[in-house]
């Protein structure tokens, strides 16, 4: 099972990607690696293709704006894969393909997570509370015609066929057209078909002989490759690649595990996409998210909507916060009892321990609440040690007779307590900061910064991160439930309140910031029910919603931003806020639009009153006199492509960053990381690699950095620019507006 931290809402490239989608991606994540354990296991090669493949190289995982998994195999793998699937796959996995499936009339196969949608307990706990179903593309590639001519000729056979096949599945065609064609190819190929099938038999059939027809070539008759159906049928010999381009295969980074990619990847998605590093974000592969019409479909076969938050017009009633047991009510209940205790009014040398024993409890409730290290916490705590030691002496003197209650040490010393705690306790706000994430912090950051600590008691509480099944009960084991929080990870200059000790109904606090939107609402994580927004409400003045991160501007055309938006905007925590930042005008606009769109449109002024707009773009660039900071990242398929100039260029590259050491420190990263990986495509290359940085590392020209696709944007914060290969950090050092230059070692 994967961690909590998988699921976790993130924005990516500036795209806001909710838990509902980490689901799915958990899910195809999981059939990959059920294809990739019987590929192992059988000698079949498979590797990323299309957008997987895009993911990988760009991205280290999936493009944010899909959710699907594409591999492809040469014919051969493809057809031993499709052999042995069947009786390899574990239970509950499941083959489509034009034979297996209705409606599938396609040249790929699926291998997807269930036969069908399900919703039973053991199995949802099993799969990330998922009930939909999900899989990985399998696309074959196919060797073509050296003489173009003669693959123009096999496409339009294949397109003949195809179109009979369409035709009897749409019964466009009459039934004496059919039997002469059907003749035609039987003359043709030296088939049979038997006139007494099914539609559905023959058209099957058909395929299968499409199928033998893109067999054709071999690879020794060949020098390029391509996806026959449908991008060679439909973009000609622009679709053919080198079929060199799929001699050796590395893996690379995606997401939490590892993929299969040709070595030549930078060469084929160049020769696909230009520049590919560059940012389109437009997916026209299939709806987005592809369960969404899994789930209107069962809706309406159910005949009512599946669970989910739902507004109530009393949502937005603001129940007026109970202080009633708050440090601030109790704090001045024990002045007041102290002072009656110790009255003339009152035998004080009756009540006087009792009054002793109130301060000391007093005392211990302050350090429980507030802590121990804080300035104002030692004052307060030394002025009621003060109060206790006065009781004492009062006490004795009144014990021995030697005192007047009229003028007992502990009557003028209450006159100080009291106005130390007003002063500390009574006059002081409170402002709260409730981060679900080290990487969320930095959405708290600038104004943590700027509160002034001299007027406001602050209080960072780092909340773990919970995993619930279905049904909302938590099933994050209790060993694991402080790991999740990743406290080490958070900034060393801040003071944090461990989260079991902080009680929202004793601070009672001025402010709250909060930066998970669900409550109860998330599919799959949750954070401790004391911190809801519904919750915090009852006791906070004024709660506040900021997102975990800035996301690119966006409008209504973007229909995978405006979908997702519906799950981190339309929750709990941000109908109840009494304040919700955003980052600019438009986006208030698309807040305001899909909020009014949920709660009605007479809320829609609401929603308008309650969104701020505040940016917490930082400045970019260093300080006058300091040195640039350079990431410089080269990547595998440098071993290849430029093989013969490798050396020679690197070294150029490094001399003239060495000259420019005064003013420019160098990082310099290997994509991917591991460095088997590199020996695994050129040993002799990669160790002349591996010795050149050695060099340059021990003689300090450069720092050696650890190039993981997880730490882009620690990267992007450190450096003030990249260069070098195309890899999963050019798109977040592009995000933070930071200079990117792509090498090119033939200049």
């Amino acid at each position: 099972m994967r961690s909590v931290d998988f699921f976790k809402d993130e924005v990516r490239n500036g795209f806001y990607i909710p838990t509902a989608i980490k689901q799915a991606w958990a899910i195809a994540l999981d059939v990959l690696a059920e294809v990739d354990r019987i590929c192992e296991k059988n000698g079949i090669k498979y590797f990323a293709d299309w957008g997987t493949l895009l993911g990988a190289v760009r991205h280290g995982g999936f493009v944010p704006w899909d959710d699907d998994i594409d591999i492809s195999m040469l014919r051969e793998d493809y057809d031993k894969f499709k052999s042995i699937a069947d009786k390899e796959l574990k239970k509950g996995y499941v083959i489509y393909d034009y034979e297996k499936k209705d409606n599938h009339w396609l040249f790929i196969t699926e291998v997807v997570n269930n036969s069908s949608v399900c919703f039973e307990l053991d199995y949802l706990k099993q799969h990330y509370n998922f009930p939909w179903l999900t899989g990985v593309d399998i696309f074959v590639k196919d060797y073509l015609y050296e003489d173009m001519d003669k693959e123009k000729e096999r496409d339009k056979e294949i397109m003949k066929i195809l179109a009979l096949a369409n035709g009897i599945l749409n019964k466009s065609i009459h039934e004496e057209s059919i039997i002469y064609n059907l003749e035609q190819i039987e003359n043709k190929y030296s088939v049979y078909f038997d006139r007494k099938l099914e539609d559905r038999d023959t058209v099957v059939k058909l395929y299968k002989l499409v199928e033998k027809l893109m067999r054709r070539v071999s690879k020794d008759e060949s020098k390029s490759i391509g996806q026959i159906f449908p991008q060679v049928l439909k973009n000609g010999t622009s679709a053919a690649e080198d079929k060199s381009f799929y001699d050796s295969f590395i893996r690379l980074p995606f997401e939490d595990t590892m993929i299969p990619v040709p070595a030549c990847y930078n060469a084929i998605l160049s020769h696909r996409y230009g520049n590919y590093c560059e940012i389109r974000k437009v997916w026209t592969g299939h709806d987005y998210p592809f369960f969404e019409g899994q789930k209107k479909a069962f809706e309406e076969l159910a005949g009512e909507s599946l669970p989910g938050f739902k507004f109530k017009s009393e949502m937005l009633k603001r129940p007026t916060p109970d202080l009633s047991y708050s440090l601030k009510t109790i704090s001045k209940e024990c002045i007041n009892e102290i002072k009656r205790l110790i009255s003339e009014d009152n035998d004080t040398f009756d009540n006087i321990a009792e009054a002793q024993q109130l301060v000391e409890d007093f005392n211990s409730f302050i350090s429980e609440v507030l802590g121990e290290k804080s300035e104002k916490v030692e004052i307060i705590k030394t002025h009621l040690q003060e109060l206790f030691d006065a009781l004492g002496m009062d006490y004795e003197e009144l014990t021995n007779g030697n005192a007047n209650e009229k003028n007992l040490r502990s009557k003028k010393m209450i006159d100080e307590v009291e106005k130390t705690i007003k002063k500390y306790i009574m006059g002081r706000k409170e402002i709260l900061f409730l981060s679900i994430g080290y990487r969320e912090w930095r959405s708290f950051e600038k104004i943590y910064l700027d509160i002034d600590k001299e007027i406001y008691d602050v209080y960072v509480v780092p909340l773990p991160l919970l995993m619930k099944d279905f049904l909302g009960n938590i099933i994050t084991k209790t060993e694991d439930i402080e790991s999740s929080i990743h406290i080490d990870e958070y900034p060393k200059n801040i003071t944090y309140t461990y989260w079991k000790t902080y009680d929202i109904a004793l601070h009672c606090p001025d402010v709250v910031y909060i930066q998970n939107p669900y409550d109860g609402a998330n599919p799959c994580t949750t954070v401790p029910s004391d911190f809801y927004a519904e919750n915090l409400r009852k006791y906070a003045t004024k709660i506040i919603y900021k997102p975990i991160a800035q996301t690119s501007e966006f409008c209504k055309e973007d229909v995978n931003d405006q979908y997702n938006l519906k799950h981190y905007v339309t929750a709990p925590g941000v109908v109840f806020a009494d304040e919700i930042i955003v980052q600019s005008e438009n986006i208030k606009e698309q807040y305001v639009d899909a909020l009014t769109t949920f709660a009605g449109d007479d809320t829609k002024n609401i929603w308008q009153e309650k969104i701020a707009v505040k940016s917490d773009t930082k400045k970019v660039g260093n300080k006058e006199g300091q040195k640039k900071k350079l990431l410089y990242c080269l990547g595998v398929s440098e071993l290849i492509e430029n093989r013969d100039i490798l050396i020679d260029a690197l070294q150029k590259r490094f001399e003239i960053m060495e000259s420019s050491s005064d003013r420019i420190d160098v990082g310099i990263a290997l994509y991917p990381d591991n460095r088997e990986v590199w020996s695994g495509v050129n040993k002799d290359l990669a160790r002349q690699i591996f010795e050149m940085l050695s060099e340059k590392t021990i003689d300090e020209s450069f720092d050696m950095i650890s190039a993981i696709p997880s730490k882009a944007e620690i990267l992007a914060d450190t450096y003030d620019a990249y260069y070098g290969s195309p890899s999963p950090f050019v798109p977040v050092f592009t995000s933070y507006s930071k200079p990117v230059m792509i090498a090119n070692f033939e200049i």
